[in-house]
Formats: structure tokens, sequence, C-alpha cells
């Protein structure tokens, strides 16, 4: 039960940590514009060594405030392109807090309270664990998304980027610590029942 545990809090804190440098770094994206390369992440683009927020539309504005996309004819508004960085951004947010949330149930978990009786913490982490990772996964998609089917078509020479390649790595880390939380936790319910027995 504690090689699950450890394995799982191993898997969350490395997951955790991935996380967080993958919605604060600048990599997400990489694409060449006007002869050189920009990049960009959740909350800055770079272009010519020069930082910018992202707060900015992801379309070129046109009048009345709609964006017409280069190629697929539909027109997005400028809050449309906003939303997809604040629902990106939130959902990281999420994620990192939820799985920090479930390392200090999975820490809480080696501890033996008898005031915690009723309440399994190694079963409380393994679902914090399972909501991390769909925040994470929540965010992947709509980030790919809008990328694949806006961004890939505005910009000829595009990559996806290791800030974005950490997030789907820190998906896997904390699926795999819920996983490891909830294996912990069948193991200590079969000891329970066969030590009523």
């Amino acid at each position: 039960m504690y090689s699950f545990m450890g394995g799982g809090l191993f898997c969350a804190i490395m997951g955790n940590i991935l996380l967080v440098v993958s919605t604060a770094t600048d990599y997400w994206m990489q694409y060449r514009l006007s002869g050189s390369f920009a990049h960009q992440g959740l909350w800055r683009y770079c272009m010519s060594g020069k930082c910018y927020t992202q707060t900015d539309s992801i379309v070129q504005k046109k009048s009345n405030n709609v964006h017409p996309s280069i190629m697929s004819g539909k027109c997005y508004t400028q809050t449309d392109s906003i939303a997809y960085w604040n629902a990106t951004r939130a959902f990281m947010i999420l994620s990192a807090m939820s799985c920090f949330a479930g390392i200090m149930a999975g820490i809480l978990s080696f501890a033996h309270f008898s005031a915690f009786e009723r309440f399994n913490r190694s079963f409380a982490a393994g679902i914090m664990f399972f909501i991390s990772t769909l925040f994470v996964l929540l965010a992947m998609a709509i980030y790919t998304g809008v990328t694949v089917n806006f961004l890939g078509k505005r910009f000829s020479d595009w990559r996806f980027s290791w800030s974005y390649i950490l997030g789907w790595v820190a998906l896997l880390m904390t699926f795999f610590a819920g996983i490891f939380y909830m294996c912990a936790y069948r193991m200590h319910e079969c000891r329970r029942l066969a030590g009523t027995r």
C-alpha cells in the first residue's frame, strides 16, 4: 500500500511541477513571422527578442470588432479569442491547484489519525488527481483545437513547442498518480475487510 502511495506522490509532485512550468512559460507554440522566429505561451508572445502580453486578439482587427478567420471563412469576435486564452489559463491553474490539494491529501494519507477514520485520504487524493487530469485535459484540448483550426492556418511554418509538451506529460503524471492512489485505497480496503472477519 505504501509503495503505491509513494509512487503516486512522486508522480503527483512531478506532475504539479510540470503544470506550473508549462503554465508559466512562453513556448507553447513557435512560428515564423516576417522571416524571424516567434513563440508564444498562455501569457505572452515574443517576437524579435521583445515580449508582449497575450491580451491582444489572436486575429487581426477588422471593423465592428469582428475578425474573419483566414482560411475557414468563419468569423470570430475579439471576445471569442480572449475567451480561448482565458479558458486555457483557467483550466491549467485549476489543474495545478487540484493537484496540489491532492498532494496534501496524499501526504496526510501516510499518517493515521483516529479522527479521520471514516474519511479515507488516499481515496480523496486519487479523486483530486483525476480532477486535475480532467482540468489539464480540457485546457490542452481547447488550446490544441484553436491552434490547429485557426493559428495553424494563419502561420505557414509553425509547431507546438516544449511548454505544450510538458502540459501533456503533466496530464499523464497526474493520471498515474490517481491510479496509484486508487490502488492504495483498494489495498487498504481489502486489508480492512479481511481484518473484520
